[in-house]
């Protein structure tokens, strides 16, 4: 038994390889889209700060960006890692650690389970899952930002059923942590912390209550060192602007950027974490063999409704990602693993070959919907790359490319060019000789009215551009001849 259960817990390092294995013969960096790129430049000023050398001073995506996860990839760089690199290890090792916690949460909360069971349903719902995947594969914040959530709960959920005051450091601290690193995650953390607060009090530890206020407010000093010189604070953060319980029933928005219609309003898209593909289709099975005893530990019910709160938060965004969603997903697992543990002991026991087939197809849809996911953000890495090969060519050190979308990620590769973005502000007047990238087909609709396609729109105009390359993905390289 004890070497079985040895095997069992071997199965997240092998999951660190596979990981490897899959960025390897996929040729994937982890870098894809603006956020990508812009914690990999974070995480490179970091190392400056660091080193105490000169750095340059914080930009808008220091105000939307949490520091947590380029802090992490910062202290890795310092240890000799290559910076694309240390960004990509920390979602590899933080998907590792997420699967460990995980398990021990399903201990914490469904004491008395086969250690089988649980490890199966740990691979299966959550380490298969397309987003936890891909959140594993790429240098963005959302595998990192799980695993100290995870480990928030476990501590915070473990002293309110064991009565472990210990464990209040341990929340305080990972709880500064998560949001830190995502920092939406408070909405998930503030009802677990209000009911340790409250239970300090009830029990009139007031000592305890200090050390715990105290303790967390030291863990967050890392954030307040980040975010020095910021230029607006977490709680002026876009996204927050136009919240509202209305956006609930919409699913088209316009803000600062751009307009952008979902194929479904946010009330449908907050069921994404039972219904979704991405996530786990066969999902919603489970519950035709939930009870209600199974939320009956005091823990689980403030786990349920933490995740109701956190689903109103992202319902009032006016927008919609299933990155956000991940979270609510992994809270979702832990709430139904009673039925999946009851279908596992009797199936295995009396119907044990149709438990083979039900756990094979959902074992299929996994690997099937994780290919689907991934294709996109693999696309987008490969079509970064290929611009650079292309621009490499035709642009020299010290040469202004004015751009939007692709100026972030073109940066992390072409360092030496000066690139002036299109989005910030607008522009009167380009020199000659400089260059643009755009595409206009692609960014039209949202951004109709806004920053990029003003100065697109000013530049055709009143400027003679020459098209030199067609690039990938319909972006085109323009030289800017000088005024019409």
């Amino acid at each position: 038994m004890m070497m079985r259960r040895s095997l069992l817990l071997f199965i997240p390092v092998l999951y660190f390889f596979l990981l490897l294995a899959i960025s390897w013969f996929l040729d994937f960096n982890g870098l894809y889209g603006q956020d990508a790129h812009e914690y990999l430049r974070q995480s490179q000023v970091l190392v400056q700060r660091f080193l105490g050398e000169m750095h340059p001073t914080a930009g808008p995506g220091e105000a939307e960006l949490a520091g947590g996860y380029p802090l992490t990839g910062a202290l890795l760089q310092l240890t000799g890692v290559a910076p694309v690199l240390a960004m990509q290890l920390v979602s590899w090792l933080a998907a590792v650690v997420s699967l460990f916690l995980f398990e021990a949460l399903l201990r914490l909360l469904s004491p008395g389970t086969h250690a089988q069971s649980r490890w199966v349903y740990c691979l299966l719902g959550l380490g298969l899952a397309p987003y936890f995947v891909r959140a594993g594969l790429t240098a963005m914040s959302d595998a990192l930002g799980l695993a100290v959530l995870l480990a928030a709960l476990f501590f915070g959920l473990r002293c309110l059923e064991q009565v472990r005051k210990r464990d209040l450091v341990g929340f305080a601290v990972f709880s500064a942590l998560a949001i830190t690193t995502r920092y939406a995650l408070v909405v998930l953390l503030f009802l677990p912390g209000l009911a340790l607060l409250l239970e300090l009090w009830r029990m009139r530890r007031f000592w305890g209550l200090g050390i715990f206020l105290l303790v967390g407010l030291l863990a967050f000093l890392p954030l307040w060192w980040l975010k020095a010189g910021a230029p607006a604070s977490p709680l002026e953060h876009s996204l927050l602007q136009d919240w509202s319980v209305l956006n609930l029933f919409k699913k088209t928005f316009s803000q600062a950027s751009g307009t952008v219609s979902y194929t479904v309003p946010n009330l449908v898209y907050l069921l994404f974490p039972v219904m979704h593909p991405g996530f786990c289709l066969v999902l919603p099975g489970l519950f035709l063999l939930f009870k209600k005893t199974d939320v009956h530990l005091y823990a689980k019910r403030l786990l349920a409704l933490s995740l109701l709160v956190f689903l109103l938060f992202l319902g009032g965004l006016s927008h919609q990602n299933m990155r956000y969603l991940l979270p609510a997903y992994a809270l979702v697992l832990l709430l139904v693993f009673p039925a999946w543990d009851r279908f596992f002991a009797y199936g295995m026991y009396f119907f044990r070959r149709l438990t083979y087939a039900l756990v094979g197809i959902a074992l299929v849809c996994q690997l099937a919907f994780g290919l689907v996911v991934f294709k996109p953000v693999l696309a987008r890495n490969k079509m970064e790359r290929e611009m650079f090969r292309a621009l490499k060519t035709a642009l020299h050190p010290g040469e202004v490319l004015y751009a939007f979308d692709m100026d972030i990620a073109l940066k992390t590769y072409l360092p030496e060019v000066e690139f002036r973005n299109l989005f910030l502000q607008r522009y009167d007047t380009f020199p000659a000789g400089s260059y643009m990238l755009f595409n206009a087909p692609a960014l039209r609709e949202q951004w109709a009215g806004k920053a990029p396609m003003l100065n697109w729109e000013n530049a055709n105009a009143h400027f003679k551009l020459l098209e030199i390359q067609e690039l990938a993905g319909g972006w085109s390289l323009y030289l800017i001849i000088g005024p019409k």
